[in-house]
């Protein structure tokens, strides 16, 4: 227990999680502080092509042979986490089909602000990890939306429920999502690192490696602006959507740190990939959900995603996911 103490104290006092609690801050106070649309853009598209790129050297690296069985264990979780999500999220929580599919798809795709600040609390305490995960949030982000789309068309085609949705080509779901800003600059910017390898990585190290943590911490302010500006929309979910940011990913990291062991991860690897699996989009998803089910309600998916979920895992999940991998890691 004084282990897990100590982990999420080095976790609140990192750079990146204060950065993020000092955005929060600067929202409920009401100071006037915004971030210009190009330079979140920038901001964006910088941290896309870092995770990208350094995932595709990595991959070059290890060999394809070594980072199949991982890509599989992704995909694995991709495509069964929305599937119970949704389900609870229908029968127990008791919500419309089109809303169940839209917070299912967020939970089933990734965050990659959440990622990164899981790397850099393990460099902290500098334990290892299979540098190709850098390479899997991109392979993570497309299968859960798809998915969440498929059962709410499923529910009203079956008649099983009352839903908003009206008819949708999954064909052009795919495309939508496959063809989103953050998927495109994942993919291309690892297929750049893969081409180019380690070597090409160290032309550009300047740029990618060594501002990398200063230009997170930019983001992670605005992004603790944003999720403080969500909270209150919870209120209109009830009780039951808050337990549900909250538990899911717990059970989400659970699944995906055994899943990392199981097929021979580091304690480390384990424990980006429970990260990844109990992560919440708020990039991709709400995109591709604002065109597929546009009746579906953003104050529900978003403040859970952004209001619960993101601050509940940089303060408590990351540690806590650690925790997990260090503890299983002895049975598996």
């Amino acid at each position: 227990m004084a282990s897990m103490l100590e982990l999420a104290k080095e976790n609140l006092t990192s750079p990146v999680v204060l950065f993020f609690g000092l955005g929060l801050l600067i929202t409920v106070i009401k100071a006037k502080v915004e971030f210009p649309g190009a330079v979140s853009n920038f901001i964006i598209i910088y941290l896309l092509t870092a995770i990208g790129i350094k995932g595709g050297a990595a991959i070059a690296a290890a060999g394809l042979s070594a980072v199949f069985l991982p890509i599989l264990g992704a995909l694995f979780l991709g495509l069964i986490i929305p599937v119970y999500s949704f389900y609870a999220l229908w029968r127990i929580g008791r919500l419309d089909s089109d809303n169940a599919a839209a917070i299912a798809g967020h939970y089933g795709s990734i965050s990659v602000v959440t990622f990164m600040a899981a790397t850099v609390f393990l460099a902290n305490l500098g334990i290892d990890y299979e540098g190709y995960i850098n390479g899997l949030p991109a392979l993570m982000e497309t299968p859960a939306i798809i998915v969440a789309l498929i059962l709410a068309s499923w529910v009203k085609r079956n008649g099983l429920h009352k839903s908003l949705q009206k008819d949708i080509s999954l064909g052009h779901i795919a495309k939508e999502v496959v063809l989103s800003k953050s998927v495109v600059l994942l993919l291309g910017a690892m297929a750049v690192g893969y081409l180019t390898g380690p070597r090409g990585m160290e032309t550009v190290k300047v740029f990618y490696k060594d501002m990398f943590m200063g230009i997170l911490s930019l983001f992670m302010l605005e992004m603790g602006m944003i999720a403080a500006s969500k909270l209150w929309e919870l209120k209109k979910a009830g009780l039951f959507l808050m337990l549900f940011g909250i538990i899911t990913p717990i059970l989400n990291a659970l699944l995906g740190v055994l899943t990392g062991l199981f097929l021979g991860m580091s304690v480390g690897g384990a424990t980006l990939l429970g990260v990844l699996a109990a992560s919440s989009s708020y990039i991709v998803a709400p995109a591709a959900m604002r065109v597929s089910l546009p009746k579906a309600n953003p104050a529900l998916y978003l403040g859970a995603s952004l209001g619960v979920t993101l601050p509940f895992n940089l303060i408590f999940g990351i540690p806590l996911y650690y925790h997990m991998a260090v503890y299983f890691a002895n049975f598996v």
